[in-house]
Protein backbone atom coordinates (compact mmCIF):
# COMPACT_ATOMS: atom_id res chain seq x y z
CA UNK A 1 0.00 0.00 0.00
CA UNK A 2 1.30 3.40 -0.73
CA UNK A 3 0.30 6.34 0.98
CA UNK A 4 0.36 9.92 -0.57
CA UNK A 5 -0.04 13.16 1.92
CA UNK A 6 0.37 16.46 1.27
CA UNK A 7 3.45 18.33 1.86
CA UNK A 8 2.34 21.22 3.80
CA UNK A 9 2.70 21.58 7.03
CA UNK A 10 1.48 21.10 9.79
CA UNK A 11 -0.83 18.38 9.12
CA UNK A 12 -4.41 18.09 10.49
CA UNK A 13 -6.76 14.79 10.74
CA UNK A 14 -8.37 15.45 7.66
CA UNK A 15 -4.53 15.15 5.87
CA UNK A 16 -4.58 11.40 6.76
CA UNK A 17 -5.35 8.37 4.68
CA UNK A 18 -8.91 6.70 5.93
CA UNK A 19 -9.24 2.93 6.15
CA UNK A 20 -7.41 -0.23 7.78
CA UNK A 21 -4.27 -1.91 7.04
CA UNK A 22 -0.77 -0.14 6.34
CA UNK A 23 1.36 1.20 9.01
CA UNK A 24 0.00 2.47 12.25
CA UNK A 25 -0.06 6.52 11.17
CA UNK A 26 -0.15 8.92 14.68
CA UNK A 27 -0.16 12.73 14.42
CA UNK A 28 1.11 15.08 17.17
CA UNK A 29 1.66 18.75 16.63
CA UNK A 30 1.79 18.66 12.88
CA UNK A 31 3.69 15.86 12.40
CA UNK A 32 3.76 12.70 11.90
CA UNK A 33 4.71 9.59 13.81
CA UNK A 34 4.68 6.14 11.49
CA UNK A 35 5.24 2.75 12.49
CA UNK A 36 4.96 -0.53 11.09
CA UNK A 37 2.64 -3.46 12.04
CA UNK A 38 3.34 -4.76 15.46
CA UNK A 39 5.24 -8.77 15.41
CA UNK A 40 3.21 -12.06 16.55
CA UNK A 41 4.26 -11.61 20.33
CA UNK A 42 3.35 -8.14 20.49
CA UNK A 43 -0.02 -8.64 18.88
CA UNK A 44 -0.91 -12.13 21.30
CA UNK A 45 -0.15 -9.63 24.32
CA UNK A 46 -2.32 -6.97 22.70
CA UNK A 47 -5.32 -9.79 21.91
CA UNK A 48 -4.46 -11.29 25.68
CA UNK A 49 -5.26 -7.42 27.47
CA UNK A 50 -8.42 -7.44 25.42
CA UNK A 51 -9.68 -10.40 26.53
CA UNK A 52 -8.61 -10.01 30.27
CA UNK A 53 -10.15 -6.12 30.39
CA UNK A 54 -13.22 -7.14 28.42
CA UNK A 55 -13.95 -10.27 30.65
CA UNK A 56 -14.27 -7.71 33.84
CA UNK A 57 -15.50 -4.13 32.36
CA UNK A 58 -18.56 -2.55 34.15
CA UNK A 59 -21.37 -2.11 32.58
CA UNK A 60 -21.13 1.09 30.07
CA UNK A 61 -17.61 0.52 29.10
CA UNK A 62 -15.94 -1.45 26.07
CA UNK A 63 -12.73 -2.36 25.46
CA UNK A 64 -11.31 -1.91 22.01
CA UNK A 65 -8.00 -2.65 20.05
CA UNK A 66 -6.37 0.34 18.19
CA UNK A 67 -8.51 2.54 18.10
CA UNK A 68 -8.33 6.86 17.02
CA UNK A 69 -8.18 8.70 20.21
CA UNK A 70 -7.69 12.47 18.44
CA UNK A 71 -8.03 16.11 20.26
CA UNK A 72 -8.59 18.91 17.92
CA UNK A 73 -6.85 21.83 18.19
CA UNK A 74 -4.34 24.49 16.76
CA UNK A 75 -2.53 21.47 16.41
CA UNK A 76 -4.76 18.41 15.66
CA UNK A 77 -3.22 15.20 17.82
CA UNK A 78 -4.33 11.41 16.82
CA UNK A 79 -2.89 8.39 18.99
CA UNK A 80 -3.72 4.92 18.75
CA UNK A 81 -3.10 2.77 22.03
CA UNK A 82 -3.26 -0.91 21.10
CA UNK A 83 -6.18 -1.42 23.52
CA UNK A 84 -8.31 1.31 25.21
CA UNK A 85 -11.50 1.10 27.44
CA UNK A 86 -14.12 3.60 26.80
CA UNK A 87 -17.70 4.70 27.04
CA UNK A 88 -19.63 2.71 24.95
CA UNK A 89 -21.61 5.30 23.71
CA UNK A 90 -18.69 5.95 21.32
CA UNK A 91 -19.61 2.60 19.27
CA UNK A 92 -23.40 4.95 18.46
CA UNK A 93 -21.41 7.77 17.28
CA UNK A 94 -20.71 8.48 13.61
CA UNK A 95 -17.17 9.74 13.82
CA UNK A 96 -13.93 7.44 13.26
CA UNK A 97 -12.20 9.42 16.19
CA UNK A 98 -12.71 9.28 20.02
CA UNK A 99 -12.54 12.06 22.41
CA UNK A 100 -10.10 11.58 25.17
CA UNK A 101 -13.02 12.69 27.84
CA UNK A 102 -14.32 9.24 26.61
CA UNK A 103 -11.32 7.15 27.34
CA UNK A 104 -10.75 5.47 31.31
CA UNK A 105 -7.63 3.77 30.37
CA UNK A 106 -5.00 3.38 27.60
CA UNK A 107 -3.38 0.60 26.85
CA UNK A 108 0.45 0.79 25.00
CA UNK A 109 2.35 -2.51 24.34
CA UNK A 110 6.41 -1.90 23.75
CA UNK A 111 8.25 -1.82 20.41
CA UNK A 112 11.48 -1.12 19.84
CA UNK A 113 10.57 1.45 17.80
CA UNK A 114 7.96 2.96 19.88
CA UNK A 115 9.41 2.68 23.64
CA UNK A 116 10.84 6.24 24.10
CA UNK A 117 7.41 7.32 22.29
CA UNK A 118 5.38 5.18 24.42
CA UNK A 119 7.32 5.98 27.80
CA UNK A 120 7.71 10.02 27.44
CA UNK A 121 5.58 11.30 24.89
CA UNK A 122 2.33 9.63 24.51
CA UNK A 123 2.51 9.48 28.87
CA UNK A 124 2.77 13.64 28.51
CA UNK A 125 -0.21 13.63 25.90
CA UNK A 126 -2.85 10.91 27.74
CA UNK A 127 -2.04 13.16 30.93
CA UNK A 128 -2.53 16.26 29.18
CA UNK A 129 -6.10 14.55 28.07
CA UNK A 130 -6.75 13.69 31.20
CA UNK A 131 -7.03 9.74 30.49
CA UNK A 132 -7.59 8.51 33.99
CA UNK A 133 -5.42 5.44 33.69
CA UNK A 134 -2.08 4.17 31.34
CA UNK A 135 -0.96 0.86 31.37
CA UNK A 136 2.69 0.35 29.52
CA UNK A 137 3.42 -3.22 28.77
CA UNK A 138 6.78 -4.66 28.57
CA UNK A 139 6.63 -7.83 26.31
CA UNK A 140 10.38 -8.74 27.19
CA UNK A 141 10.23 -7.88 30.45
CA UNK A 142 6.84 -9.54 30.98
CA UNK A 143 5.96 -6.39 33.09
CA UNK A 144 3.18 -4.12 33.19
CA UNK A 145 3.18 -0.85 34.71
CA UNK A 146 -0.40 0.29 35.62
CA UNK A 147 -0.06 4.00 36.17
CA UNK A 148 -3.18 6.42 37.47
CA UNK A 149 -3.44 10.01 36.81
CA UNK A 150 -3.03 12.45 39.53
CA UNK A 151 -4.84 15.65 40.41
CA UNK A 152 -1.51 17.17 39.33
CA UNK A 153 -1.91 15.50 35.77
CA UNK A 154 0.82 13.31 35.76
CA UNK A 155 0.60 9.64 35.99
CA UNK A 156 1.84 7.87 39.22
CA UNK A 157 2.00 4.16 39.98
CA UNK A 158 1.02 4.66 43.95
CA UNK A 159 -2.36 6.04 43.57
CA UNK A 160 -3.64 3.15 40.90
CA UNK A 161 -4.91 0.87 43.33
CA UNK A 162 -8.69 2.46 43.59
CA UNK A 163 -9.86 1.03 40.38
CA UNK A 164 -11.41 -2.37 38.96
CA UNK A 165 -8.88 -1.44 36.26
CA UNK A 166 -5.59 -2.08 38.28
CA UNK A 167 -7.39 -5.80 39.60
CA UNK A 168 -7.76 -6.75 36.00
CA UNK A 169 -6.02 -10.43 36.27
CA UNK A 170 -3.20 -9.68 33.30
CA UNK A 171 -1.12 -13.24 34.33
CA UNK A 172 -2.36 -14.60 30.73
CA UNK A 173 -1.31 -12.02 28.51
CA UNK A 174 2.48 -13.33 27.93
CA UNK A 175 3.29 -15.76 25.07
CA UNK A 176 4.70 -18.55 25.86
CA UNK A 177 8.56 -18.71 25.00
CA UNK A 178 8.64 -22.48 25.54
CA UNK A 179 7.02 -23.06 21.75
Amino acid sequence: MSVSIGTSLPLHLEDLPQGDGGPRIELVDGGLLVTPMAGPGHQYTVGRLQTCLSATAPAGWVVLPGANVARRGAQDRLLIPDVLVVEASVLTENSPYIDPSDVLLVVEVEAPSTKSTDRLLKRELYAQWRIPHYWLVAVDERRITKLALTPERRYDEAVAEDSWVTSVDTTSVWPDRSA
